[in-house]
């Protein structure tokens, strides 16, 4: 009899550490999000995802050949087909539910250096049953060149304790030697996916190259609606030199500076100079043998005679002072200034088209940096077609008999469209990218 008494009270032990066990993770399930990358590559990732997109794009937009899925999408009137592709696949564990959040791509199918729209699919299903939760089969994906998502660039953040989540998702582009980055967040509003970044910014023109940017979602504020966003910038010895803070804004449904220092971007290392010393207070390279070596980091040459017509358009010599301090100098501008050079795509072995940018306060005025495009006439020099302070020059889709449209930036909130005229780019209009810019245009 005792020993019953004792099994007994011993299963209702047993009994009670299963329920408890049983409660704790049914708790535990219901407070933490849980989140499992799925590989594409194998099951049950490859069938779930190719599951998903024939739900959204239709089987019958499955190219075989290709193994992707097309669908037309519009660039300012012109219809494109891109061949969408699965990029990442996610499982999340979250408020006693889970779910699928599958990310897709494709590349802008006749991109160019002139292009930087790809296009993104996002969509979240109920894991047991496939039903969709959210989605959308095309959302803008800015990139260089158009070119789609990269699955190790695109990343999923829980925004809420209860499972809100966003893709964090950056587009990446490399023009004339300068690097930027360009952070994208999708997150479900409703039934559809908005772009939620708002302020959140990458490198930019004008930043140290080789910085990382890390973005976390900061779970310190557990009752939020949706989490801050914390932005941590560090340096190619993965030294921290910066670090900023994001409120999100239920009224615009987007990220915004949380403060001054934000909205400044204060901390930010500066691209250095070429003159520029390192710690150990050396030179950080070599001062270039010549001209084309200071010009061209890439190796790339122009003949004598370009590169004479190159230096006569800007009225610029190069020259060697010190270890420390080289560049270009005008006539006006004796203290040396950085010039870069770049073959404009396509024209690689007849040089007939140049990119040139650089310069500081002296040459180019409160912009500190101009851009000068150089097109070789008939006579076989090259001239500058256009040469003006500007921060960066966009080429456009827009195009007359095969130039296309340049736009500057970098003028205050002005930017300035040039056309090919037939014979020359000429100046065509300006645009105020806020109210009062271009003197209130």
């Amino acid at each position: 009899m005792e020993n019953k008494k004792k099994l007994a009270l011993l299963a209702g032990v047993v009994l009670l550490l299963a329920a408890g066990f049983g409660g704790w993770k049914y708790w535990k399930s219901h407070q933490a999000v849980q989140m499992e990358r799925l590989a594409l590559d194998g099951e049950p990732g490859k069938q779930l995802a190719s599951d998903i997109m024939d739900k959204m794009y239709g089987k019958d937009a499955y190219d075989g050949k290709e193994k992707c899925w097309n669908i037309d999408h519009k660039i300012d009137g012109d219809a494109f087909t891109y061949c969408m592709r699965p990029v990442t696949l996610d499982r999340v564990q979250a408020d006693g539910e889970e779910r699928l959040y599958l990310f897709a791509g494709g590349s802008h199918p006749d991109g160019t250096h002139a292009d930087t729209e790809g296009l993104a699919g996002a969509f979240i299903t109920q894991a047991k049953t496939g039903q969709l939760i959210a989605g959308d089969r095309e959302l803008p994906f800015v990139s260089g060149s158009g070119s789609a998502p990269d699955a190790d660039a695109v990343k999923l953040l829980a925004l809420s304790k209860t499972g809100y989540m966003a893709w964090m998702a950056e587009g990446y582009d490399e023009q004339m030697g300068a690097s930027s980055s360009f952070p994208q967040m999708f997150a479900p509003k409703g039934k559809k996916i908005v772009d939620i970044a708002g302020d959140v910014f990458g490198k930019e023109e004008g930043m140290a190259e080789q910085l990382k940017f890390e973005y976390l979602s900061d779970a310190a504020q557990a009752d939020a609606k949706v989490f801050p966003l914390l932005l941590k910038v560090s340096d190619d010895k993965h030294k921290q030199v910066a670090s900023f803070r994001f409120r999100f804004d239920s009224q615009k449904w987007k990220y915004v500076c949380a403060d001054v220092a934000c909205s400044k971007k204060e901390g930010i290392p500066e691209a250095q100079p070429m003159s520029q010393q390192d710690d150990e207070g050396g030179s950080t390279d070599q001062p270039p043998a010549n001209a084309n070596a200071a010009l061209f980091s890439d190796g790339t040459e122009l003949s004598a005679a370009d590169l004479k017509d190159v230096l006569a358009a800007v009225n610029a010599a190069f020259v060697v002072k010190d270890q420390q301090t080289w560049g270009f100098v005008t006539p006006e501008c004796a203290k040396p200034f950085p010039l870069s050079a770049e073959v404009v795509k396509g024209y690689e072995d007849n040089r007939n088209m140049l990119w040139l940018q650089g310069g500081n306060s002296c040459t180019s005025g409160n912009t500190e940096h101009s851009i000068w495009l150089f097109i070789r006439g008939e006579d076989g020099h090259l001239r500058a077609n256009l040469g003006l302070p500007a921060k960066q020059a966009t080429v456009t889709d827009d195009a007359t008999d095969g130039y296309h449209d340049i736009r500057l930036s970098g003028n205050g909130f002005c930017e300035a469209v040039w056309r090919w005229n037939g014979s020359q780019y000429a100046h065509l209009k300006n645009i105020a990218t806020q109210p009062g810019g271009c003197g209130g245009e």
